[in-house]
């Protein structure tokens, strides 16, 4: 009887897969994202602004010298996002004014405030020596009913 020869089974080669450029795209697309994507600004507060149908849109170049002064429903002031006792409003205030004469304010009353806190804080930007005050609204739109 004769026997059968097989062949001699060879063990299976062994796939490598070299993932090093797999990962070397993978975190350029994460950069790419995280320099492209559109992020909140870090202190952005969501303010209940009154609405005004003859307010005007901020001008672009106006941002650089302005200093932004809120007043909250509770009574609260912050000035350049920093919370600020009500009676160091004047002399920071003041001291803003010296650094920098040709700035404005922009006074961002919550729709709740009372109308007494708001004709204070004017007032304490006109004692500081400002000539430029504006009101942060939300600009209404109309739309127009006929068809």
């Amino acid at each position: 009887m004769s026997e059968m020869i097989f062949r001699e089974r060879r063990g299976r080669s062994k796939v490598v897969l070299n993932i090093t450029s797999l990962i070397d795209v993978l975190f350029l697309l994460l950069i790419f994202f995280m320099i492209t994507g559109t992020f909140k600004r870090a202190g952005e507060m969501k303010l209940q602004l009154p609405e005004s149908s003859t307010a005007a849109p901020a001008q672009a170049g106006v941002q650089s010298h302005q200093i932004e002064l809120v007043l909250l429903e509770n009574g609260e002031i912050l000035l350049n996002q920093e919370k600020v006792a009500s009676g160091e409003v004047l002399d920071r205030l003041r001291r803003l004014h010296e650094a920098d004469e040709e700035s404005t304010v922009l006074l961002d009353a919550e729709a709740g405030a009372r109308h007494g806190d708001v004709v204070r804080l004017l007032d304490f930007v006109r004692e500081a020596g400002f000539s430029g005050v504006a009101f942060g609204t939300h600009i209404k739109t109309f739309k127009d009913p006929t068809p």
